[in-house]
């Protein structure tokens, strides 16, 4: 099992940043890999919701559902892939926000397991996810100090 952290402060409110990151509909906006996403659940979000992605993964057009596993609003949420998608076999992802200065830290953990062919390329598979998920909590941590 492959896994990796990044970390980003944010100059915003803890909730703030919490409901830019954990709406669906902003994906698109922060991560380039993603074309849109949408709650799939018709309730609150929570522990159980469901929401659906169309994404471009090494290239090619992916189609991805995912699972919220933790809720913890404004200070914690993750989820899950639920669907196999090549070359993930399974990922969950954690964001835990804190409070620094009048800021918020935000961390970024993701730990995932590579189809069995390709289980040796798990360290290469945690560097680009560590660049990727640096780049573009780079890039929310713009947005949200924009406004």
């Amino acid at each position: 099992m492959g896994k990796f952290s990044v970390s980003v402060y944010i100059n915003r409110s803890q909730q703030d940043v919490f409901d830019f990151l954990s709406d669906p509909a902003n994906l698109s906006k922060w991560s380039s890999a993603f074309e849109s996403a949408e709650w799939t659940s018709s309730d609150a979000p929570g522990i159980g919701s469901t929401y659906r992605v169309s994404a471009r993964i090494l290239g090619a057009k992916k189609e991805g559902l995912f699972e919220v596993v933790q809720w913890d609003r404004s200070n914690r949420y993750s989820y899950k892939i639920k669907q196999r998608a090549f070359p993930i076999e399974r990922m969950e992802t954690a964001i835990t926000l804190e409070p620094k200065n009048s800021g918020t830290e935000v961390t970024f953990e993701s730990q995932f397991e590579i189809v069995g062919v390709l289980k040796f390329a798990d360290g290469v598979f945690a560097r680009m996810g560590k660049k990727q998920d640096g780049s573009i909590l780079d890039t929310a941590k713009r947005l949200l100090e924009e406004g």
